[in-house]
């Protein structure tokens, strides 16, 4: 069974209704079973009732309403951990990559890989966002050790996955805001496929993700990846600040014995200080860092509702 996450948020009924007709479209021609998720994170216009109404009328559609607005990844991270399929297929609702190359998405996977990532060819977004892309996968690469996978569209959302992989990271907590990183972590076997990638389906409806979302976006991702950096720091300099002390003592002492002139102990002092400072710095950094990870303690999600069809096929198509 094939099952597709989809997130919405303030999309509106048109673009909601287009998305579930061009998916059902490439679903037809698919032998195996297939679920579509739509994950409604907090939508205030009338994207939800639009969902529900599609839902009512197509049994294989799961409407998962957010209590609130918990981001783009909260809401894949809630379609992972309901779906039902043992293939799990990702994109986004404004139809900007065709839902039909799912097919040629899910091929690899039955071939034995775990993860397939789309590269989007031809994109079609203002040339700001495609730099600020670049230059977020080659950040977000070489943070996460991604280099010997060398994925050439970390951001790209049309992605597909084996439900063993896609349910496996709710167990990272925070960490499932970064989704794709985590995924090349836990798969044993990755490749992409090149996909088509077109204007959006509603042109009045702007992108979730501006400048400075992507950039609060990508802090947040390197405060939660940077592991043991700040204890490193704080042991490298307290080392450094030792050494100094040692270094002072004996310029000092040849500097009464007239071995040395002044300046040599007065340097020696002052890097002192300064590996004392990085030492201190570390140390505050190390300590904010897990007050950071223990005091976000709100919800990564958090479920509303369930909209679906009381008897609908399970995973096995029955």
């Amino acid at each position: 069974m094939i099952s597709i996450v989809i997130p919405v948020f303030n999309n509106g009924a048109a673009m909601v209704r287009e998305c579930h007709a061009a998916l059902g479209a490439t679903l037809a021609t698919l032998s195996e079973p297939a679920e579509i998720i739509f994950v409604d994170d907090g939508s205030r216009d009338d994207t939800l009732e639009a969902l529900k109404a599609i839902q009512r009328a197509d049994g294989r559609v799961r409407v998962l309403e957010f209590a609130a607005n918990f981001g783009q990844h909260a809401a894949f991270s809630a379609g992972f951990d309901a779906v039902r399929g043992d293939v799990v297929v990702t994109m986004d609702v404004d139809l900007q990559a065709d839902p039909a190359d799912i097919p040629r998405m899910i091929a690899p996977l039955r071939n034995g890989y775990d993860l397939v990532s789309g590269v989007r060819t031809n994109r079609r977004d203002p040339a700001m966002r495609r730099l600020a892309s670049r230059v977020v996968t080659k950040l977000v690469t070489s943070l996460t050790g991604m280099t010997a996978v060398k994925l050439r569209d970390v951001g790209c959302p049309f992605n597909a996955f084996t439900a063993d992989v896609a349910k496996s990271l709710s167990a990272f907590g925070e960490l499932r805001r970064f989704l794709k990183p985590l995924a090349v972590r836990v798969a044993r076997s990755v490749t992409e496929v090149e996909v088509v990638h077109r204007q959006r389906a509603v042109h009045h409806v702007r992108t979730s993700y501006s400048g400075t979302r992507l950039l609060r976006l990508f802090m947040d991702f390197f405060v939660n990846s940077i592991g043991d950096l700040f204890a490193w720091l704080f042991a490298i300099a307290s080392a450094a600040t030792a050494l100094g002390v040692v270094a002072f003592a004996v310029l000092a002492v040849m500097h009464l014995t007239g071995m040395v002139r002044l300046r040599y102990p007065i340097a020696a002092m002052a890097g002192t200080a300064i590996a004392a400072l990085v030492a201190l710095l570390g140390l505050i950094g190390d300590y904010t860092q897990r007050i950071y990870r223990q005091s976000s303690g709100r919800p990564f999600y958090l479920i509303r509702r369930v909209h679906e069809t009381p008897g609908a096929p399970d995973a096995r198509g029955r």
